[in-house]
């Protein structure tokens, strides 16, 4: 019934660590070593350990992902081809996630510029028709897990050209 493996075969295996070694077909079960296998995690669970992540890790994963939304954008354009209309719907999704997860992520575009907020300029470029410092661009987001700011955000000041009332 069962095949027993012959002595070759036998002293072949014995080469290799046991944790290495292939049953043979005649081996009774109990002497077949087999390497543990960690147990998944029950449903659920799998999105919690993504608490374990790193603060920078969770950064630079957010980032490219507040990236990749501003890039796939659909403003609710019915021209838009249907797979960037899904993508978008996929993307909205995650975004859910995380912000009941206690995740934020803030973009500063047109936000009225002020020197007290926490934000790292990267520049400044002057512009007309504005009157005020205005954020022009953000590079980074700024990002909050829990409450507590992980990354600060990156951004490109507009300033009113010299001569303009800038109100204060």
């Amino acid at each position: 019934m069962f095949r027993l493996f012959s002595a070759r075969e036998r002293i072949r295996q014995r080469r290799f660590p046991p944790e290495f070694r292939i049953p043979g077909p005649g081996w009774p079960p109990e002497r077949v070593l087999h390497s543990p296998r960690p147990s998944p995690p029950p449903p659920g669970k799998a999105l919690e350990s993504a608490g374990d992540l790193a603060d920078s890790v969770m950064a630079d994963v957010l980032t490219n992902l507040w990236r990749t939304t501003r890039k796939i954008g659909t403003d609710g354009d019915p021209d838009v081809p249907r797979s960037q209309r899904q993508a978008a719907r996929h993307l909205r999704a995650v975004w859910d996630r995380l912000s009941e997860s206690g995740v934020e992520v803030q973009d500063h575009d047109g936000l009225s510029f002020d020197p007290g907020l926490s934000l790292d300029v990267v520049a400044y470029e002057i512009h007309s028709g504005i009157s005020k410092e205005t954020v022009l661009e953000t590079v980074q987001p700024s990002i909050y897990r829990a409450g507590r700011c992980i990354q600060l955000g990156q951004v490109i000041v507009a300033q009113p050209e010299k001569g303009q009332n800038d109100g204060s």
